[in-house]
């Protein structure tokens, strides 16, 4: 069992075979850590049967997504309905200009198990960004219609930023951030800081036709996740795929050097000696 230390680093990787399939018998002699480019010691791996898993999910329901609104609500639902069981748990967060936590949710003897929120609609989940009056007296939102990095940075520093070593992020949105009071810079490294792995899936933008996949592939890359872009795919195969992602990945726990600067970031490489193989894992982390 996993038992949280102040000086434990937690890696989530996921194996994969030559067809994509996740690999779920290696042990800890079949993984190789470096961190600066330097072996490192692995002290513990667990897989999804022995750590719990806490899923956040944030359903882009702004303007821009409004065509998607009902598949997205019945994703979500089928992704839970697969994954939440045992001792694990997910909360729901939708974002426009606002950021409110919808639901928290468990497994209980009957299905799951949906908190009712004291807010009708939901709870903020963080401060609101305001209002500003503009011409003619109209009012506008400061972050504008999609608080997209706002709702990300939130997801990971109020809800995911606690002792649980298996955390996933799940943001379904076309990726189009309309002026977050945080930076998409900032929500990367708090995902980052809280160890959590992000997958996406890529929506198409109803009122634009630019792309805005970059900065979503790279919360993906860089946490060891992986980003499905729903052109074209087929739906259901997308939550098979990350169903079975989320139960087939494992943790590694390794004890960093008390001597390296807390503020300082270090590179993150997992690598397995099994041959035919493909890891991903989170690149760097913050820390001693």
């Amino acid at each position: 069992m996993f038992r949280e230390t102040t000086t434990l680093v937690t890696v989530p990787c996921a194996v994969t075979d030559e067809s994509g399939l996740a690999i779920n018998d290696l042990n800890v002699d079949d993984f190789r850590l470096y961190v600066d480019g330097v072996r490192r010691k692995i002290d513990n791996v667990w897989s999804e049967v022995d750590l719990p898993l806490l899923l956040g999910v944030i359903n882009d329901v702004s303007d821009s997504q409004r065509n998607h609104i009902s598949d997205k609500n019945r994703a979500v639902t089928q992704l839970l309905e697969r994954v939440i069981h045992g001792q694990n748990r997910a909360f729901v967060v939708a974002v426009n200009e606002n950021i409110i936590l919808k639901s928290e949710v468990r497994a209980g003897p009957y299905g799951l198990r949906y908190r009712l929120l004291a807010t009708p609609g939901g709870e903020p989940l963080t401060v609101s960004c305001g209002a500003l009056e503009g011409t003619r007296g109209r009012i506008r939102p400061v972050c504008g219609g999609t608080a997209l990095w706002n709702a990300v940075y939130a997801s990971a520093h109020l809800k995911l930023s606690g002792p649980a070593a298996n955390k996933a992020l799940l943001i379904l949105s076309d990726g189009n951030d309309t002026g977050s009071t945080h930076s998409f810079g900032a929500a990367l490294e708090e995902v980052q800081r809280s160890g959590t792995v992000v997958y996406v899936v890529k929506y198409p933008d109803a009122l634009s036709t630019g792309d805005s996949s970059d900065d979503l592939r790279r919360l993906a890359d860089e946490t060891g996740g992986i980003l499905f872009d729903l052109h074209g795919a087929d739906y259901s195969g997308i939550i098979s795929r990350i169903t079975a992602d989320l139960h087939g990945r494992y943790v590694l726990g390794f004890r960093p050097d008390s001597t390296e600067s807390e503020i300082q970031r270090h590179s993150l490489k997992v690598e397995v000696v099994r041959s035919g193989t493909t890891v991903r894992a989170r690149r760097e982390y913050s820390g001693p």
